[in-house]
């Protein structure tokens, strides 16, 4: 009944407006209105063209007062609808302004952090000063160098000494190489000649 008078309420105040304004600006063009579309002053407007007059009052059928109601009351739950998108976006923007609160405190921790150790170096799970932490960086390198060098001139000098050796054991193969051929040659000699004395008692 609320909605019934407060259509109707709406009906005369919007008929007033239309009327008045049709009366300002006959020339204006006229618009194709319809129940079927346009904005509610547009269909409020249809229904003041279309309705019949009674004296001071305006006849209207109750299929178009059926169909305004309807189109109206679209109307609100499409803007209720939007209302209730527009603060489920805004309830959205919080919690991301919130998580954005949230890292930026993490951020801000981490950097304070990172200036408070920004003078010493983790070592061996010990806060070292980085003077000392070069001094043993730089130690530990200069130790290693020294042993790749000492490393180096051991292998060098292994491999001269195995060298010299492999060469000092090819030259005593030739050696005895060479003397077993003389020695041969020696007893291939001996040979022939015992048996050339043999041959000279025999005959």
């Amino acid at each position: 009944m609320q909605t019934k008078n407060l259509l109707f309420s709406l009906l005369l105040i919007t008929f007033t407006f239309t009327f008045s304004q049709a009366q300002e600006s006959p020339e204006s063009p006229q618009k194709e209105l319809s129940l079927d579309g346009g904005s509610i002053q547009d269909q409020f407007e249809y229904i003041t063209r279309k309705s019949n007059s009674f004296q001071e009052y305006k006849v209207v059928k109750k299929t178009w007062l059926s169909k305004l109601e309807a189109n109206i009351l679209d109307s609100i739950r499409t803007m209720k609808s939007e209302l209730a998108g527009m603060h489920s976006a805004e309830t959205e923007r919080k919690e991301e302004i919130a998580a954005l609160q949230a890292e930026t405190e993490a951020a801000r921790s981490e950097l304070e952090a990172a200036i408070a150790t920004k003078n010493s170096i983790a070592f061996l799970g010990i806060q070292t000063h980085k003077n000392l932490y070069n001094s043993i960086m730089w130690g530990l390198v200069l130790g290693l160098a020294a042993l790749l060098l000492l490393f180096i001139f051991r292998f060098k000098r292994s491999h001269a000494v195995t060298m010299e050796a492999v060469k000092n054991l090819e030259e005593t193969k030739k050696e005895f190489e060479a003397h077993r051929k003389r020695a041969l040659e020696r007893e291939q000699k001996l040979n022939r000649r015992l048996q050339d004395e043999l041959n000279k008692q025999i005959s």
